[in-house]
């Protein structure tokens, strides 16, 4: 078990591009309003407090020290989240949403299944739904492109998953290689036919990524890290220029 640390920081580095990313994209898209930087804040202590929430379900002998670390996470995401819904109230739904998939993540977490394929969709969806919540800060109404955005970095996530467990904890799995070559080109091939080629760009680096690291790599993880940042830096720009 990981030993207790100063600061409490999740240490899921691909969680955090699978939330920073929507959000970045939702929020550069859509008009200025002052719920943005309340929805920023709000989001990154929210994320954070379900880290110490996992862990306490995890390790219930240090239940206390996790918990403590959740509640003070936890008042600042409040103190930022109450104003924020007051300007912007449909952003009550998303909460509730993402509140749901988190009760899913936790059951899990307590099961000690939490490599469980659904499990890790359900965090995922949870996670890309910033981009859905940022556009409502920005746009202040629901729409279609909000929900298509969500599933087009889900698809995009999705991929990166497969990618990184085939080169990591499926790194003797040949079939998980396979599935991860079969799926990054698929998902753009399907954009095109569904006449939106523009889109398929912002797959491209993951695609190259995907063929280019064989399971028999050298890399190290931080190596590895770095190429998932570039790669969806790559996706949140070329989608930011797009729409």
């Amino acid at each position: 078990m990981r030993a207790p640390q100063r600061i409490v920081l999740p240490h899921e580095h691909g969680a955090w591009m699978m939330w920073l990313v929507p959000l970045a994209v939702g929020l550069a898209i859509t008009p200025w309003h002052l719920s943005k930087p309340l929805l920023v804040g709000a989001v990154l202590f929210a994320y954070l407090a379900s880290y110490p929430l996992l862990q306490a379900l995890r390790y219930p002998g240090q239940r206390t020290y996790w918990l403590r670390w959740a509640a003070g996470y936890g008042v600042v995401a409040a103190a930022l989240g109450i104003p924020l819904v007051l300007m912007r109230p449909s952003l009550l739904v998303v909460g509730f949403a993402a509140l749901m998939g988190f009760a899913v993540n936790a059951w899990f977490a307590r099961l000690r299944n939490e490599r469980n394929l659904f499990n890790d969709l359900v965090a995922m969806a949870g996670l890309n739904l910033t981009v859905v919540a940022a556009y409502i800060a920005g746009a202040g109404v629901w729409s279609d492109r909000a929900w298509i955005l969500w599933g087009v970095c889900m698809s995009y996530f999705f991929g990166s998953a497969l990618h990184v467990k085939s080169l990591i904890r499926e790194r003797r799995n040949r079939w998980m290689k396979v599935w991860a070559v079969v799926y990054m080109l698929a998902v753009p091939v399907a954009l095109a036919w569904l006449l939106q080629p523009l889109l398929a760009v912002a797959y491209l680096p993951a695609i190259a990524r995907t063929l280019a690291i064989p399971q028999s790599h050298s890399l190290r993880a931080i190596a590895l890290g770095v190429i998932e940042i570039v790669c969806s830096v790559w996706f949140a720009v070329w989608l930011i220029v797009l729409y």
